[in-house]
């Protein structure tokens, strides 16, 4: 007997947010010198929605906002490259938008809707993936400008090997 979604790829998702600014919390400084750190002022961001297979396959897609609308837009594109999909989602609030749930129900054959439990971010494995970028693109320094600070995060999102085991961040 075939598994009713066994032709499904599955995927975790998530979304974050980069500042062009440097993000540092601590630094190594010379007793009795004032830490300086630099900043652009600029206060721009680049929303990245990320998706994470089981079987390392990755689609991370950039938006200038993150709503329903910007949402949807990733999903045409990951259904559109990966087709079938078990798609692992947190319950921020584009999630659960009106036109989000009509696009589910309308596609409910072709993608199958897992919710992670509220308040447990732990769980999914593309909040590593943040966790890396933050650290290696922005990691305390400042970019030469907003455009080199997307170019190399999206250089980094592409060709890093995130090699994370789902089924460690999936079990109970």
């Amino acid at each position: 007997m075939k598994r009713k979604y066994s032709s499904h790829t599955l995927f975790c998702e998530d979304e974050s947010t980069f500042l062009y600014d440097s993000i540092s919390r601590r630094v190594w400084v010379q007793k009795g010198v004032k830490p300086q750190r630099l900043v652009t002022g600029l206060h721009k961001k680049i929303h990245i929605f990320g998706f994470l297979s089981e079987d390392k396959k990755k689609m991370f897609i950039s938006d200038n906002k993150m709503n329903a609308k910007s949402f949807l837009k990733s999903l045409y594109k990951i259904k559109k490259r990966f087709g079938k999909m078990i798609l692992i989602i947190d319950r921020a609030p584009w999630h659960g938008a009106k036109k989000v749930q009509r696009y589910f129900k309308k596609n409910r054959g072709e993608i199958k809707i897992i919710w992670f439990p509220r308040g447990c971010p732990e769980m999914n494995p593309v909040e590593e993936c943040w966790r890396q970028s933050k650290r290696e693109v922005n990691g305390g320094r400042v970019h030469k400008s907003f455009e080199t600070m997307k170019k190399e995060l999206r250089r980094f999102l592409r060709y890093k090997e995130f090699r994370q085991d789902m089924v460690k961040y999936l079990r109970p």
